[in-house]
């Protein structure tokens, strides 16, 4: 079922973009249950191609240019979370990067109060 489910997630792109033809009609020939499966692997193969940047204010071109560096070939999907005060937080596939001068100082914070 698994390589079933990989042929059919690989025969939705066309071009490298999913086709919503070819989706919808592999998607009318399946069971609840595959449906299920073949949408969540669908999802999986997306993911697999965007990366996630959270910052606490908008990112400069030029920084952005540096990230799309490090991940060539992937979409750059921006989120801005003010309360980071200062750093980026970067998710790609499963993998997450973060630095955060917020979490970094509340860390010492609770690392002094423990040693008290």
């Amino acid at each position: 079922m698994k390589k079933k489910l990989k042929a059919l997630v690989q025969a939705s792109y066309k071009n490298g973009q999913l086709d919503e033809l070819i989706v919808k009609k592999i998607a009318d020939k399946l069971n609840r249950n595959m449906l299920k499966h073949y949408i969540n692997q669908l999802r999986q193969e997306e993911k697999k191609k965007i990366v996630f940047v959270t910052t606490p204010k908008p990112l400069s071109v030029e920084d952005r240019d540096k990230i799309k560096t490090l991940f060539p070939q992937k979409d750059l999907v921006e989120q801005i979370d003010p309360s980071m005060i200062a750093g980026i937080k970067i998710v790609e596939n499963d993998e997450a990067y973060e630095m955060d001068l917020n979490k970094t100082f509340h860390d010492i914070i609770r690392f002094v109060n423990n040693n008290d």
